[in-house]
């Protein structure tokens, strides 16, 4: 089961650049997301521009 928060505002810092973006929903897995283990998290593109 994948939980789901809604976050009124987040700040996103990739380099140099920062946005903001606001009415976010945060996902919560509790396990691996895949066989390998290879990721610690998911972002959307959306919320890196």
């Amino acid at each position: 089961m994948l939980i789901g928060i809604k976050a009124g505002r987040i700040k996103v810092k990739k380099e140099e650049t920062e946005s903001v973006k606001e009415n976010i929903i945060i996902g919560i897995y509790n396990k691996s997301l895949t066989k390998r283990g290879e990721y610690n998290a998911l972002i959307g593109v959306d919320l890196l521009y």
